[in-house]
């Protein structure tokens, strides 16, 4: 066997080395990433996108980011979203302008994920390791009805190692009720579909043994989010497409699938 030695031995290593930093940067370059805009104070939300700073959106309209029953969506104008996120000191801020032909189907006798619904993905530290596999404390899962009248939130803590949890558990999975305190939408129906603004308070994210996100220009979270349309607004229906920013249904258990977000002035 031919041994490496002197000269040959630190060329193999360096060779060895730009390859693994060329797999790294590759994986890096393959995560989605997208920008959240300081939005300024006072904003009104009312269904209009004319206080919103439209740069940088992020486009959910791909057959590749359909994670659920493909084989009933029909294409963009059946479901897909332009999204843009904002924030500032108080508030994680969501604008959708959501194609969709049969807009706010949600009925209480179906599951969260069986009814119309925007599921979000967020972590709120901005230290924790984006390539974890496992949802760590600061990661949550929230779902936001789209129903039209009652717009119902829950927050899925289950993904979440019962030592890691904080005493922070889920709330809200049984539909029915609204868990984000402070929490505010509107939504304006359009001639494909309809735009729909909302604010969740960062302090629905934390609790006694969770401190508050003091969210700060050029924090990076792991974020995701993903829609779901119940076709036919009836009891009984069996298939229901998902759509997704980045990832798939793994989503729901590996956050290394979500994509990254910075916040930006």
């Amino acid at each position: 066997m031919k041994r490496f030695t002197g000269k040959s031995a630190v060329l193999l290593l360096l060779l060895c080395l730009f390859i693994s930093c060329i797999g790294i940067a590759v994986a890096e370059s393959e995560r989605p990433a997208s920008v959240a805009h300081r939005l300024p104070q006072g904003i009104v939300l009312d269904g209009k996108l004319d206080e919103w700073n439209l740069d940088d959106p992020i486009l959910i309209r791909e057959p590749e980011q359909v994670v659920r029953d493909i084989n009933m969506w029909q294409g963009p104008e059946d479901l897909s979203a332009t999204v843009y996120v904002g924030w500032d000191e108080a508030y994680l801020y969501l604008a959708v302008d959501l194609w969709e032909d049969t807009p706010f189907g949600a009925l209480e006798m179906l599951p969260l994920d069986g009814e119309d619904n925007i599921e979000l993905y967020l972590s709120t530290n901005p230290a924790d390791d984006p390539d974890r596999k496992a949802y760590a404390t600061h990661d949550f899962k929230v779902f936001l009805v789209m129903d039209h009248q009652y717009w119902d939130t829950a927050i899925d803590r289950s993904m979440v190692g019962s030592e890691l949890r904080q005493r922070f558990v889920s709330q809200g999975m049984q539909g029915g009720e609204n868990v984000l305190e402070g929490y505010e939408c509107a939504s304006e129906y359009t001639t494909t579909g309809y735009i729909w603004e909302a604010k969740i308070p960062w302090v629905c994210f934390s609790n006694k043994k969770i401190p508050v996100y003091q969210p700060q220009a050029g924090d990076t979270l792991n974020f995701d989010i993903l829609f779901t349309d119940i076709a036919y607004a009836c009891p009984g229906t069996e298939y229901i497409p998902q759509i997704a920013w980045t990832g798939s249904l793994d989503i729901n258990t590996n956050p290394s699938l979500w994509g990254r977000l910075e916040l930006a002035e």
